[in-house]
């Protein structure tokens, strides 16, 4: 699958590498973000972290989407994201990230993305997909994917 497919479709399937390695990179950005950024410019910190998260927002549903396919479950599925990406954006950085005691709609918004990011972490991250083809497209596990 043609890189532009992958990161900016949500047509088709990917199998749980393709996954495992679009997260490693994902979340590899977001460290060296962190560790750069808001060490050395920490009052432009807080602006960039959100031009980061939406700049990676479409890559990142379009292969989830194609790894929710591969279990045969459609993209509506892609909704338990929202909680994640809020918890997300609210996250201080720069300057602002100052350890604060937590009100409770924080709270309850952390324990809930916990809840949905493990629900995504076990179906894309762990089970296995349709080794047949499905409604989505063919199967990436009978082709280099």
């Amino acid at each position: 699958m043609p890189l532009t497919q992958l990161l900016f479709s949500f047509h088709g399937r990917i199998g749980r590498k393709t996954y495992w390695l679009w997260n490693f990179g994902y979340y590899l950005t977001i460290i060296v973000f962190m560790l750069t950024v808001s060490r050395w410019l920490p009052s432009f910190a807080a602006y960039l972290w959100p031009l980061l998260l939406l700049g990676l927002l479409l890559p990142d549903l379009a292969v989830t989407a194609k790894r929710w396919h591969d279990r045969d479950k459609s993209s509506w599925w892609l909704l338990l994201n929202l909680p994640l990406l809020l918890g997300r954006m609210g996250m201080p950085v720069g300057e602002t990230a100052m350890a604060t005691t937590p009100n409770w709609w924080e709270t309850a918004l952390a324990l809930l993305a916990l809840g949905c990011g493990s629900w995504i972490l076990v179906e894309c991250g762990f089970l296995a997909g349709k080794v047949t083809d499905n409604r989505f497209g063919k199967s990436p596990h009978t082709t280099n994917s």
